[in-house]
């Protein structure tokens, strides 16, 4: 049995944008500045200073894979890690794999978790979506077999997006990663992004819904007096994959593409039970104010696939409740968030199930949704 881990990250060196990324946008790229008076980092994009107020500590965050479990917190992960040439060092990536027992990885973007909600020119997202991407296929090259980037694909502009993932397909993706935020307003099942949706199709490539950083996430509305800090960040950014996905549906998405695979990463599972019972419910009175031509539950089993925690305790819960067919699970390596020994743990945690369940979350489920 292959055993997928569905979501990792990788840690792009800090000028990858600079050097990747085409002359004609090279002084608007993503970068990182010193201030000579403080020595303090900040992030710019597009010539301006990002929202991330401290660099330091949200490229710690993005490094300290097994530290809160050592016993430490934010304000004392190792701020120095992330600019180790390391991370770049896929044997060693493989090497993590291998002790683990974890045959492939699909990993995301970093800092395009960053820039993602910061960039209104089509251009401009359109050109670091290109950069990064291949610089990601080219560090991945000598492990075709086991290291699968997602794509970073920008919907600012649909045609744009369609021409690239026909770009990168050819490089040998699987998935295109998509920023779980509304652009411009408009939901993901808006028909501006119907070309998106037809290449994803034609192309066989998995649409990934997963949080980025931007600044209307679900729940900003009530901290615009103030920051609220990253743990009250960090639990509300969870809930926009699902609000994405929502709107896919409502919105008739997977009507007009019944062969679109969409999954949310890094947005748990325990949601999915309420979603569904409320989502069917309303549907039976309701369902004709949609685009939808069939109750929810439909959708989730032909086009849905979830990522679930290996440490959530309602996993084997809603895996009773929706069925093992559409759950699959990830490291999150190497960010903080993430979970030491995810298979083992993901064993211990569906151990209750029937072993052909486990074995579909740790790897079948995945290898369906990737096209690994």
């Amino acid at each position: 049995m292959k055993i997928i881990d569905g979501d990792s990250h990788f840690m792009e060196p800090l000028d990858l944008y600079e050097r990747y990324i085409e002359p004609a946008y090279r002084e608007r790229a993503m970068r990182v500045e010193t201030d000579p008076a403080s020595g303090n980092r900040k992030l710019l994009v597009d010539g301006r200073p990002m929202q991330i107020l401290d660099v330091e500590q949200a490229l710690g965050i993005a490094v300290a894979y097994g530290q809160k479990e050592a016993g430490q917190d934010i304000d004392s992960f190792d701020r120095y890690l992330a600019f180790s040439a390391d991370w770049q060092n896929m044997d060693k990536r493989v090497g993590f794999l291998d002790a683990e027992g974890m045959d492939c990885q699909v990993i995301y973007p970093t800092l395009g978790l960053y820039w993602e909600g910061e960039v209104d020119d089509p251009l401009l997202a359109d050109a670091l979506c290109r950069a990064y991407n291949t610089w990601a296929f080219e560090l991945c090259a000598s492990h075709k077999d086991r290291l699968f980037p997602a794509a970073h694909i920008s919907l600012r502009d649909a045609h744009l997006a369609a021409r690239e993932m026909e770009r990168v397909a050819k490089l040998g993706c699987r998935t295109a990663f998509i920023g779980a935020a509304p652009i411009e307003g408009r939901s993901l099942g808006h028909p501006d992004f119907d070309p998106a949706w037809a290449a994803a199709q034609d192309l066989s490539l998995g649409i990934a819904l997963h949080l980025v950083v931007h600044p209307d996430y679900s729940g900003s509305q009530w901290y615009r007096d103030r920051d609220p800090r990253f743990m009250y960040v960090s639990m509300k950014v969870v809930e926009d994959p699902r609000h994405a996905l929502t709107t896919m549906l409502y919105d008739g998405v997977f009507e007009r593409f019944p062969q679109l695979r969409v999954a949310t990463v890094e947005a748990r599972a325990g949601w999915v039970g309420e979603w569904l019972e409320l989502f069917d419910y309303r549907y039976k009175y309701m369902g004709h104010t949609s685009q939808m031509k069939r109750p929810a539950s439909e959708y989730f089993a032909r086009n849905i696939w979830i990522n679930g925690d290996p440490e959530e305790k309602m996993f084997p819960l809603i895996v009773r409740f929706a069925g093992d067919d559409r759950f699959f699970t990830g490291s999150d390596y190497p960010h903080a968030e993430g979970f030491v020994h995810p298979v083992q743990k993901v064993r211990n945690l569906l151990s209750d199930l029937p072993a052909t369940s486990v074995d579909k979350i740790l790897g079948a489920n995945a290898s369906k949704f990737y096209g690994i």
